[in-house]
């Protein structure tokens, strides 16, 4: 996706009703290059930044004021039947670290997200860079994913976040 067809997003959706006009939001998506399915719910203060793809299944739910930040080549991939609370951040791009740099944040690398099928990402979570949900996992409210999760079925919470509890 580029910056100016996302520009040309926000433009077309900012005046939208928060929770309304799910349909034409989506159709909007699709037209500046994302993957999106059907019946996705996504509120006009949902935020999409930078240049690299995303993917979003059937029956998503996207709150207010999500942040997607993607970066090239990397994809941001939702699976079918995900909730996404309110003020979530998701990202692809990060930097390595250069102590020995001007700025320990170096050059730039882009990692792809995955989320599997039927998770529920609490509100203000944040997944970063390079991290893969399987199907059915449970993000709490506030916690910070930095590292892949590898079974399914459980929540993760915490700063970093770890699997706190299995379910069936």
């Amino acid at each position: 996706m580029s910056s100016v067809m996302l520009w040309l997003y926000r433009i077309a959706t900012w005046w939208l009703p928060e929770s309304r006009a799910f349909g034409f939001k989506a159709m909007m998506l699709r037209l500046v290059g994302a993957k999106v399915g059907q019946n996705v719910r996504i509120y006009s203060s949902v935020m999409f930044t930078g240049v690299g793809a995303i993917e979003i299944g059937d029956d998503v739910h996207i709150g207010a004021s999500t942040l997607f930040v993607t970066a090239r080549p990397a994809t941001i991939a939702i699976g079918s039947h995900v909730d996404i609370g309110p003020g979530a951040v998701i990202t692809s791009g990060t930097h390595e670290i250069d102590p020995q740099g001007l700025h320990i944040a170096g050059n730039g690398l882009a990692q792809s997200v995955s989320i599997g099928d039927g998770c529920w990402i609490g509100a203000r979570a944040v997944v970063l860079p390079g991290v893969k949900l399987p199907k059915s996992t449970l993000v709490a409210a506030g916690a910070v994913v930095a590292k892949s999760v590898s079974e399914s079925h459980c929540l993760v919470a915490g700063v970093p976040a770890i699997v706190k509890k299995r379910y069936a």
